[in-house]
Protein backbone atom coordinates (compact mmCIF):
# COMPACT_ATOMS: atom_id res chain seq x y z
CA UNK A 1 0.00 0.00 0.00
CA UNK A 2 0.82 3.95 0.01
CA UNK A 3 1.71 3.79 3.52
CA UNK A 4 4.56 1.31 3.08
CA UNK A 5 5.93 3.32 0.59
CA UNK A 6 5.68 6.62 2.23
CA UNK A 7 7.47 5.25 5.38
CA UNK A 8 10.44 3.94 3.50
CA UNK A 9 10.15 7.47 1.78
CA UNK A 10 10.32 9.35 4.72
CA UNK A 11 11.13 7.27 7.88
CA UNK A 12 9.07 7.32 10.83
CA UNK A 13 5.66 8.94 9.73
CA UNK A 14 4.84 9.65 13.45
CA UNK A 15 7.11 12.29 13.35
CA UNK A 16 4.51 14.51 11.42
CA UNK A 17 1.64 14.80 13.96
CA UNK A 18 -0.24 15.04 10.27
CA UNK A 19 -1.31 11.92 9.79
CA UNK A 20 -4.57 12.12 7.31
CA UNK A 21 -8.04 10.56 9.02
CA UNK A 22 -8.18 7.82 6.72
CA UNK A 23 -5.52 6.18 8.61
CA UNK A 24 -7.13 5.80 11.74
CA UNK A 25 -9.70 3.50 10.30
CA UNK A 26 -9.91 -0.03 9.56
CA UNK A 27 -10.02 -1.69 6.60
CA UNK A 28 -11.91 -0.53 3.68
CA UNK A 29 -15.31 -2.61 3.52
CA UNK A 30 -15.74 -2.53 -0.19
CA UNK A 31 -12.77 -5.08 -1.97
CA UNK A 32 -10.55 -2.59 -4.28
CA UNK A 33 -11.61 -2.22 -8.02
CA UNK A 34 -9.14 -2.57 -10.62
CA UNK A 35 -8.51 0.41 -11.94
CA UNK A 36 -6.17 2.93 -13.96
CA UNK A 37 -4.65 5.71 -11.48
CA UNK A 38 -3.71 9.08 -13.65
CA UNK A 39 -1.57 11.65 -12.53
CA UNK A 40 -1.98 15.23 -14.01
CA UNK A 41 1.45 17.28 -13.29
CA UNK A 42 2.11 20.92 -14.67
CA UNK A 43 4.44 20.36 -18.03
CA UNK A 44 6.88 24.05 -17.47
CA UNK A 45 9.47 22.81 -19.38
CA UNK A 46 7.74 20.49 -22.23
CA UNK A 47 5.71 21.85 -24.93
CA UNK A 48 2.56 20.05 -24.16
CA UNK A 49 0.24 21.53 -21.60
CA UNK A 50 -0.35 18.78 -19.47
CA UNK A 51 1.47 15.74 -18.95
CA UNK A 52 -0.53 12.44 -17.58
CA UNK A 53 0.19 9.11 -16.19
CA UNK A 54 -1.27 5.58 -16.65
CA UNK A 55 -0.19 3.37 -14.13
CA UNK A 56 -1.79 -0.08 -14.26
CA UNK A 57 -2.76 -2.71 -11.49
CA UNK A 58 -0.54 -5.88 -13.11
CA UNK A 59 2.86 -3.29 -12.75
CA UNK A 60 5.52 -6.03 -11.66
CA UNK A 61 7.30 -5.49 -8.18
CA UNK A 62 10.98 -5.89 -11.03
CA UNK A 63 9.66 -2.49 -12.67
CA UNK A 64 10.28 0.11 -10.05
CA UNK A 65 14.11 0.11 -11.89
CA UNK A 66 12.45 1.07 -15.07
CA UNK A 67 12.37 5.04 -16.30
CA UNK A 68 9.45 6.61 -14.60
CA UNK A 69 7.37 7.46 -17.75
CA UNK A 70 4.38 9.46 -18.53
CA UNK A 71 2.35 10.05 -21.55
CA UNK A 72 1.32 13.23 -23.22
CA UNK A 73 -1.97 14.76 -24.63
CA UNK A 74 -1.21 12.92 -27.87
CA UNK A 75 -1.22 9.73 -26.21
CA UNK A 76 2.98 9.03 -26.72
CA UNK A 77 5.08 7.95 -23.57
CA UNK A 78 7.56 10.79 -22.79
CA UNK A 79 10.05 10.95 -19.94
CA UNK A 80 8.93 13.42 -17.68
CA UNK A 81 11.30 16.27 -16.74
CA UNK A 82 12.99 15.87 -13.26
CA UNK A 83 11.16 19.50 -12.24
CA UNK A 84 7.86 17.57 -13.39
CA UNK A 85 8.76 14.45 -10.89
CA UNK A 86 9.77 16.83 -7.98
CA UNK A 87 6.63 18.22 -7.77
CA UNK A 88 4.53 14.42 -8.60
CA UNK A 89 6.79 13.29 -5.05
CA UNK A 90 5.74 16.45 -3.41
CA UNK A 91 1.92 16.17 -4.21
CA UNK A 92 1.96 12.56 -3.33
CA UNK A 93 3.59 13.00 -0.04
CA UNK A 94 1.21 16.45 0.42
CA UNK A 95 -1.91 14.51 -0.80
CA UNK A 96 -1.09 11.96 2.80
CA UNK A 97 -0.14 13.92 5.60
CA UNK A 98 -2.06 16.99 4.42
CA UNK A 99 -5.35 15.59 2.74
CA UNK A 100 -6.58 16.85 -0.21
CA UNK A 101 -7.86 16.32 -3.51
CA UNK A 102 -6.77 12.26 -3.70
CA UNK A 103 -7.83 12.21 -7.64
CA UNK A 104 -5.03 14.46 -8.03
CA UNK A 105 -2.69 12.10 -7.19
CA UNK A 106 -3.17 7.94 -7.00
CA UNK A 107 -0.22 5.91 -7.11
CA UNK A 108 -0.01 2.50 -6.11
CA UNK A 109 3.18 0.58 -4.23
CA UNK A 110 5.30 -0.50 -7.36
CA UNK A 111 4.70 3.16 -9.19
CA UNK A 112 5.70 5.25 -6.19
CA UNK A 113 8.78 3.46 -5.63
CA UNK A 114 9.47 3.62 -9.46
CA UNK A 115 9.34 7.18 -8.82
CA UNK A 116 11.36 7.22 -5.67
CA UNK A 117 13.99 5.39 -7.24
CA UNK A 118 13.99 7.67 -10.47
CA UNK A 119 14.60 10.40 -8.01
CA UNK A 120 17.61 8.59 -5.87
CA UNK A 121 19.65 8.04 -9.15
CA UNK A 122 19.34 11.61 -10.34
CA UNK A 123 20.69 15.03 -9.29
CA UNK A 124 17.67 15.69 -7.23
CA UNK A 125 18.29 16.81 -4.22
CA UNK A 126 14.65 16.27 -2.15
CA UNK A 127 15.43 12.85 -1.37
CA UNK A 128 18.29 14.33 1.02
CA UNK A 129 16.05 16.17 2.31
CA UNK A 130 14.95 15.66 6.42
CA UNK A 131 11.61 14.98 7.52
CA UNK A 132 11.80 18.57 8.55
CA UNK A 133 12.58 20.00 5.43
CA UNK A 134 9.68 18.39 3.49
CA UNK A 135 7.82 19.49 6.08
CA UNK A 136 8.80 23.36 5.61
CA UNK A 137 8.58 22.43 1.98
CA UNK A 138 4.86 21.41 2.38
CA UNK A 139 4.30 24.08 5.25
CA UNK A 140 4.95 27.14 2.27
CA UNK A 141 3.05 25.21 -0.73
CA UNK A 142 0.15 24.58 1.32
CA UNK A 143 0.40 28.10 2.51
CA UNK A 144 0.30 29.52 -1.30
CA UNK A 145 -2.85 27.70 -1.47
CA UNK A 146 -4.58 29.61 1.36
CA UNK A 147 -4.63 26.40 3.10
CA UNK A 148 -2.09 26.44 6.00
CA UNK A 149 -1.09 23.41 7.87
CA UNK A 150 0.79 25.03 10.58
CA UNK A 151 0.79 28.34 12.57
CA UNK A 152 3.14 31.68 12.58
CA UNK A 153 4.61 30.07 15.70
CA UNK A 154 5.24 26.62 14.63
CA UNK A 155 6.27 27.70 10.84
CA UNK A 156 8.75 30.73 12.75
CA UNK A 157 10.44 27.78 14.88
CA UNK A 158 11.14 25.45 12.27
CA UNK A 159 12.82 28.00 9.61
CA UNK A 160 15.05 29.18 12.06
CA UNK A 161 15.75 25.16 13.57
CA UNK A 162 16.62 25.02 9.79
CA UNK A 163 18.66 27.95 9.85
CA UNK A 164 20.79 27.06 12.51
CA UNK A 165 21.38 23.64 11.00
CA UNK A 166 22.32 25.44 7.65
CA UNK A 167 19.56 23.90 5.58
CA UNK A 168 19.25 25.67 2.04
CA UNK A 169 15.82 25.42 2.16
CA UNK A 170 15.10 27.80 4.50
CA UNK A 171 17.96 30.20 3.53
CA UNK A 172 17.17 33.54 1.45
CA UNK A 173 19.55 34.72 -1.12
CA UNK A 174 18.12 38.16 -1.25
CA UNK A 175 17.78 40.80 1.35
CA UNK A 176 14.45 41.94 2.63
CA UNK A 177 14.07 45.77 3.33
CA UNK A 178 11.25 47.72 4.72
CA UNK A 179 10.30 50.28 3.48
CA UNK A 180 8.68 52.57 6.39
CA UNK A 181 12.44 51.91 8.83
CA UNK A 182 15.11 51.75 5.89
CA UNK A 183 16.08 48.25 7.58
CA UNK A 184 17.14 45.49 5.49
CA UNK A 185 17.66 42.31 6.45
CA UNK A 186 19.50 39.07 5.11
CA UNK A 187 19.95 35.04 6.27
CA UNK A 188 23.42 34.36 8.21
CA UNK A 189 25.01 30.89 7.24
CA UNK A 190 26.72 28.99 9.72
CA UNK A 191 30.55 28.52 7.92
CA UNK A 192 31.36 25.41 9.25
CA UNK A 193 34.71 25.30 7.84
CA UNK A 194 36.12 28.32 9.86
CA UNK A 195 34.49 26.96 13.18
CA UNK A 196 35.75 23.62 13.14
CA UNK A 197 39.07 25.29 12.91
CA UNK A 198 38.31 26.27 16.18
CA UNK A 199 38.24 22.76 17.33
CA UNK A 200 41.80 22.43 15.76
CA UNK A 201 44.13 23.29 18.67
CA UNK A 202 42.11 20.99 21.09
CA UNK A 203 42.42 18.55 18.76
CA UNK A 204 46.36 18.67 18.25
CA UNK A 205 47.08 18.87 21.77
CA UNK A 206 44.84 16.51 22.62
CA UNK A 207 46.38 14.01 20.62
CA UNK A 208 50.23 15.39 20.78
CA UNK A 209 49.56 14.66 24.77
CA UNK A 210 47.85 11.33 24.65
CA UNK A 211 50.52 9.64 22.22
CA UNK A 212 53.15 10.80 24.61
CA UNK A 213 51.36 9.42 27.50
CA UNK A 214 50.37 5.81 25.77
CA UNK A 215 54.35 5.70 24.62
CA UNK A 216 56.01 7.01 27.72
CA UNK A 217 53.28 4.70 29.70
CA UNK A 218 52.18 1.76 28.15
CA UNK A 219 54.85 1.52 25.07
CA UNK A 220 52.42 2.00 22.30
CA UNK A 221 53.15 3.04 18.86
CA UNK A 222 52.45 6.90 18.06
CA UNK A 223 50.59 5.99 14.76
CA UNK A 224 48.63 3.02 16.82
CA UNK A 225 48.19 5.18 20.12
CA UNK A 226 46.53 8.44 17.76
CA UNK A 227 44.07 5.85 16.02
CA UNK A 228 43.15 4.37 19.91
CA UNK A 229 42.76 7.94 21.04
CA UNK A 230 40.34 9.43 18.92
CA UNK A 231 37.45 8.78 20.65
CA UNK A 232 38.68 10.47 24.11
CA UNK A 233 40.54 13.39 21.93
CA UNK A 234 37.19 14.44 20.24
CA UNK A 235 35.44 14.57 24.39
CA UNK A 236 38.56 16.26 25.36
CA UNK A 237 38.74 18.17 21.91
CA UNK A 238 34.95 19.87 22.26
CA UNK A 239 35.64 20.39 26.18
CA UNK A 240 38.85 22.33 25.89
CA UNK A 241 37.11 24.44 22.83
CA UNK A 242 34.16 25.97 24.46
CA UNK A 243 35.52 26.15 28.12
CA UNK A 244 38.76 27.48 27.70
CA UNK A 245 39.71 28.32 24.32
CA UNK A 246 36.83 29.33 22.96
CA UNK A 247 33.31 29.87 24.58
CA UNK A 248 30.52 29.79 22.76
CA UNK A 249 32.08 29.36 19.31
CA UNK A 250 29.97 30.12 15.92
CA UNK A 251 31.72 31.75 12.62
CA UNK A 252 28.94 33.39 10.34
CA UNK A 253 29.27 34.62 7.09
CA UNK A 254 26.50 36.77 5.38
CA UNK A 255 26.15 39.47 2.18
CA UNK A 256 26.10 42.91 3.72
CA UNK A 257 22.37 43.88 3.02
CA UNK A 258 23.21 46.85 1.36
CA UNK A 259 25.88 46.18 -0.90
CA UNK A 260 26.15 42.57 -1.27
CA UNK A 261 29.59 42.31 0.30
CA UNK A 262 30.25 39.28 2.15
CA UNK A 263 30.86 39.66 5.78
CA UNK A 264 32.42 37.11 8.69
CA UNK A 265 30.79 37.63 12.66
CA UNK A 266 32.41 35.83 15.19
CA UNK A 267 30.35 35.16 17.90
CA UNK A 268 31.43 34.01 21.52
CA UNK A 269 35.01 34.53 23.10
CA UNK A 270 38.57 33.64 22.78
CA UNK A 271 40.67 32.53 26.42
CA UNK A 272 37.83 34.65 28.72
CA UNK A 273 39.16 37.67 27.76
CA UNK A 274 35.89 39.33 27.05
CA UNK A 275 34.48 38.11 30.61
CA UNK A 276 37.68 38.66 32.55
CA UNK A 277 37.45 42.25 31.33
CA UNK A 278 40.80 42.73 29.70
CA UNK A 279 39.27 44.58 27.02
CA UNK A 280 37.23 47.20 29.38
CA UNK A 281 35.34 48.78 26.02
CA UNK A 282 34.10 44.85 25.17
CA UNK A 283 33.97 43.57 29.25
CA UNK A 284 31.01 41.14 29.98
CA UNK A 285 30.20 37.64 28.51
CA UNK A 286 29.62 36.89 24.96
CA UNK A 287 26.34 38.71 24.07
CA UNK A 288 24.05 37.20 21.42
CA UNK A 289 23.90 40.85 19.18
CA UNK A 290 27.11 42.14 18.12
CA UNK A 291 27.84 45.33 16.19
CA UNK A 292 29.69 44.87 12.37
CA UNK A 293 30.78 46.94 10.10
CA UNK A 294 30.94 46.55 6.10
CA UNK A 295 34.30 46.75 4.86
CA UNK A 296 32.84 47.96 1.23
CA UNK A 297 30.19 50.12 2.39
CA UNK A 298 30.86 51.15 5.88
CA UNK A 299 28.04 50.41 6.59
CA UNK A 300 27.07 49.49 10.65
CA UNK A 301 25.12 46.05 10.79
CA UNK A 302 23.33 44.28 13.73
CA UNK A 303 24.35 40.45 13.70
CA UNK A 304 21.67 38.47 15.72
CA UNK A 305 22.76 35.06 16.59
CA UNK A 306 19.45 33.79 18.20
CA UNK A 307 17.60 34.53 15.04
CA UNK A 308 20.54 33.38 12.57
CA UNK A 309 20.14 37.48 10.71
CA UNK A 310 22.36 40.36 9.58
CA UNK A 311 20.41 43.06 9.74
CA UNK A 312 20.88 47.26 9.14
CA UNK A 313 20.18 49.90 11.33
CA UNK A 314 16.90 52.08 11.25
CA UNK A 315 17.35 55.44 9.14
CA UNK A 316 17.64 58.74 10.83
CA UNK A 317 14.43 60.62 10.54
Amino acid sequence: MLVRALLVGLGSASAYNMMPSRMAGSAPTQPPQPRAAVAQVNARSSPAARLRMQVKEDVKAEDIYDDFMGLDASGASVKLGLDEQEKLYLECLDTFYNGGDTSLISLDDNKYEQLKVALEFSESRIMTYSKDEIRYLLANKRFKMGKPVMTDSEYNALRLELKKLGSPVALHDAPTCDADTGVCKMDMRKDLGKTRLLYLPGWGGGLLLFSEISFWTLHIDPILSTILGVVPVYFFANWFTTKIFAQQPLVVTSPCPKCSALITVYFGDLLSVQEDAWIPKAAGPPMPQIEAICGSCKETLIADRDNMIMSSKPKKK
